[in-house]
């Protein structure tokens, strides 16, 4: 019997957020968002935010439903979505162009004098009475060292609006900060994904993608089965055989649900005596796999 009082945990998979960073972009210029872990070069649509107060980023996924309840029982039979959300919510430290505009909901332009002539050096941001609102999209990154290998998250949000701001205070002592609470919108049917490269799954058993023929030698007239595995399941496949192709038939069929299949094919009583023809499986738009084996054909026995 196993040990009750035995830890069962793994201390390897507790994780931290030494590192971060949070990138914004107009959503509206974003033509792809980000599929890996790979870092955000400098040069790319996002931009970084900077600093961060070290309260960190808080992530908050938020599903709300409402109790179905009914006369023959005491509790709820199920339970209905009224409402999902995703929020990031973060403390920006850095003063700067982003920040600021950010915060403000709006965009800083060149100051000017009442004649109409720039004032050099001078900035203004106007806010609004009826304020527009940007949308954005949204990557925030974290990560950490484990075993002297960094493990990175990434959280990705394609569409989303700032949806409050906390006060700055001003003060001696402590430096102006910027408070911003973003919410997802629906982007598509999704409000954002998450990407890691952490050992979270177990890497899934590949079954290499390979075609026998069963025989490999085969008289005229006679018939072979090209047996194949690791394929696409319910992608139709198609076997073609080289040189002299017209002189083989095989009827497509869809490879099942483990991936493999056996498709007899029917050799020509006239098909060309000789040890050099080359099998291949095909399956949908996915490139042809060639039989290790090349297929030999013999001479027809003549029965008296």
């Amino acid at each position: 019997m196993a040990d009750q009082t035995g830890n069962s945990g793994n201390a390897k998979r507790i994780r931290f957020a030494p590192q971060g960073e949070i990138y914004v972009a107009d959503a509206h210029t974003v033509k792809e968002l980000p599929r890996d872990c790979t870092p955000i070069a400098e040069n790319d649509v996002f931009k970084a935010l900077g600093y961060v107060d070290e309260g960190g980023v808080t992530i908050t996924p938020s599903i709300e439903t409402d109790p179905v309840n009914v006369w023959q029982s005491a509790v709820p039979v199920l339970y209905n979505v009224k409402s999902a959300s995703f929020q990031i919510k973060a403390t920006l430290m850095e003063t700067n162009e982003l920040t600021t505009q950010l915060f403000f909901g709006a965009k800083w332009v060149q100051a000017k004098d009442t004649d109409g002539s720039v004032i050099d050096g001078v900035w203004r941001l106007d806010l609004k009475s009826t304020p527009d609102l940007d949308e954005l999209a949204i990557v925030v990154d974290w990560s950490q060292t484990v075993d002297g290998q960094p493990v990175r998250y990434r959280c990705v949000i394609g569409r989303a609006m700032i949806s409050d701001r906390g006060a700055i205070q001003l003060q001696r002592a402590e430096n102006g900060k910027f408070e911003l609470t973003i919410e997802a919108l629906d982007h598509s049917g999704s409000l954002g994904y998450v990407l890691t490269d952490d050992k979270i799954k177990n890497d899934p058993v590949t079954v290499p993608i390979e075609v026998t023929l069963q025989p490999s030698t085969v008289s005229q007239g006679g018939h072979f089965d090209a047996v194949g595995k690791g394929f696409p399941k319910g992608e139709t496949v198609t076997i073609t055989v080289s040189p002299s192709g017209q002189k083989f038939t095989a009827t497509p069929k869809a490879a099942s649900e483990d991936g493999t299949f056996t498709i007899p094919v029917v050799v020509a009583d006239d098909a060309p005596v000789g040890a050099d023809y080359v099998v291949s499986a095909k399956a949908g738009v996915a490139e042809k796999v060639t039989a290790k084996d090349k297929l030999k054909v013999e001479a027809k026995t003549l029965t008296s």
